[in-house]
């Protein structure tokens, strides 16, 4: 177990990422508090990241050989990241019966639905800075699972619009209009469609045209540069996060606490448990990169959209934007903990 636990302690890129990660979300922080970078600023550099940072990363990691066991892998991701997502909703829901039904509600969103985006893709990619594209994939299929979670059900709960046709096909929209969601499902397409489609030979090997890595490097180098724009101006947007909350009054709410507390701790830690019976029962085999994404995407700090509905439609504004704060610190704390966790578990005799 020792050995494990250094192993992972001294991987340079697990301590780089860390190390960045945190000196880029205090960079962040500092600027946004002393208001070098305006709330405009802040805007500015999230369009960047949402519009072409990320879907520039979401179509890199699927330039790789289509591999029908990696693709049966990933639609299982998907599939058990949905599932979760419900599970872990309605959970709160019981968890917080109590409350009112709105205040309840919301709840519920704020231990589920964590910084996928923003947080955990940024880390795992320079975590996993070797082999990116395995862990990216599953990653995008939970960023799947992720938007259909939050363009929807978040949307339409927080806003306190009825789940009917027209307001559906209005989240629907979002849905399938964003740039991210564009872009994975371009690269989604290219990389399924990659062995039927015309041939280009490449010193000697035969690629899709579409394969622009391989037949247009010059264009893959841009979509290359954007995408290493992902981890440091991610980080500093949840830097600049910090930098607009008050840190004081957030410590002192009781229920933002609790709130935390489920979702960087407890709610990851269910995840695993439920991982790992799946793998024990022989019904699903995980690999380290779909584990490691599925345990550490519910483990995120609240998501910075969750944060922004109930403060547009004015639903428990301060509850979230105090959770946001007080999770995005936690996680600090519980993210390097949980990968140990991880890599622990992978030594077990059911992987």
């Amino acid at each position: 177990m020792w050995d494990i636990i250094k192993a992972v302690i001294t991987d340079a890129n697990f301590i780089g990422a860390i190390i960045s990660s945190l000196a880029f979300i205090f960079l962040g922080y500092l600027l946004r508090s002393k208001n070098i970078i305006s709330a405009d600023g802040k805007k500015a550099i999230s369009a960047i990241v949402l519009k072409i940072a990320l879907p520039a990363m979401a179509i890199s990691c699927f330039m790789v050989d289509l591999d029908y066991e990696v693709l049966k892998e990933n639609i299982i991701v998907f599939i058990i990241s949905l599932l979760l997502y419900i599970l872990l909703i309605s959970l709160g829901n019981a968890i917080f019966r109590n409350y009112d039904k709105q205040k309840r509600t919301v709840l519920g969103i704020l231990i589920t639905v964590g910084q996928l985006t923003f947080f955990t893709i940024p880390m795992l990619k320079a975590i996993y800075a070797d082999n990116v594209s395995s862990v990216l994939l599953p990653a995008n299929m939970m960023t799947l699972a992720f938007r259909l979670v939050l363009y929807i059900y978040c949307y339409l709960s927080i806003a306190n619009l009825s789940f009917n046709k027209e307001n559906l096909v209005s989240s629907v929209k979002k849905v399938v209009l964003n740039p991210i969601m564009i872009a994975m499902f371009v690269g989604i397409i290219i990389w399924l469609t990659q062995d039927i489609m015309p041939q280009v030979e490449i010193n000697e090997i035969e690629y899709s045209i579409f394969r622009i890595d391989k037949t247009l490097p010059s264009l893959f180098m841009f979509i290359s540069a954007a995408d290493k724009l992902t981890t440091p101006l991610a980080m500093v947007i949840i830097g600049c996060i910090l930098g607009e909350s008050n840190i004081k009054e957030a410590m002192t709410d009781k229920l933002a606490w609790i709130a935390s507390i489920l979702r960087t701790i407890i709610v990851p830690l269910i995840v695993l448990a439920i991982l790992l019976i799946l793998q024990w029962s022989n019904l699903i085999n995980f690999n380290e990169y779909s584990l490691v994404v599925l345990v550490l995407g519910f483990a995120a700090p609240l998501s910075a959209v969750v944060s922004t509905y109930t403060s547009t439609y004015n639903n428990n504004e301060a509850l979230a934007s105090k959770t946001c704060l007080i999770s995005t610190l936690l996680c600090i704390i519980t993210y390097p903990i949980l990968y140990v966790l991880i890599k622990l578990v992978l030594e077990l005799p059911i992987f």
